[in-house]
């Protein structure tokens, strides 16, 4: 006897599937930049013997928005950090509760991460927020961890939604025991 086949995802949350692949495409790029500013680094520094003014302000700029892109991307991969020690001794009914308590919790956390990254974006360079040896403001930097963290309260709240609307069937979203 086979389970029963897991029901769709809710087109909102693959409409936010196509969009988290936004994400995606300015991470990769973010990556080869990074492995660009590096190799010209080591080879500026070791083989030149002169090392590149502001090239650390570049790349810790640059990570900046790859580790953005790798939140989106977890939340379009399901690959964040999942607990599934509840279900194994309380069963699937409480494993439900806690996941819409999970869920809840989850855009809370990352609604009031982004806004509070957006008011710290707000205040830039008259709050001396800039790198070291090139002034590079932080603000657009804050603004991309913003819109990050603010697709995965979005897509969270969707995968809450879903998980409400199956309660009885199978969570579309449900993480692998």
């Amino acid at each position: 006897m086979s389970a029963p086949a897991t029901p769709p995802r809710p087109h909102a949350q693959r409409l936010l599937d196509q969009f988290g692949h936004l994400f995606v495409l300015v991470g990769a790029i973010g990556i080869l930049v990074l492995l660009a500013l590096t190799a010209i680094g080591v080879f500026w520094r070791y083989v030149l013997n002169d090392p590149i003014f502001g090239l650390q302000d570049l790349v810790s700029m640059t990570s900046a928005v790859v580790v953005a892109c790798a939140v989106a991307y977890g939340a379009i991969s399901n690959t964040h950090i999942t607990v599934n020690i509840m279900p194994a001794h309380f069963g699937r009914p409480v494993r439900r509760v806690t996941d819409v308590v999970a869920r809840g919790i989850g855009v809370t956390v990352l609604g009031l991460s982004a806004f509070a990254l957006v008011k710290k974006a707000g205040c830039g360079l008259a709050c001396g927020q800039i790198t070291g040896n090139l002034n590079i403001a932080h603000g657009p930097f804050y603004l991309t961890l913003a819109a990050a963290m603010g697709f995965f309260a979005l897509y969270q709240l969707v995968q809450l939604w879903a998980g409400l609307m199956h309660w009885r069937d199978e969570d579309p979203n449900e993480a692998i025991s």
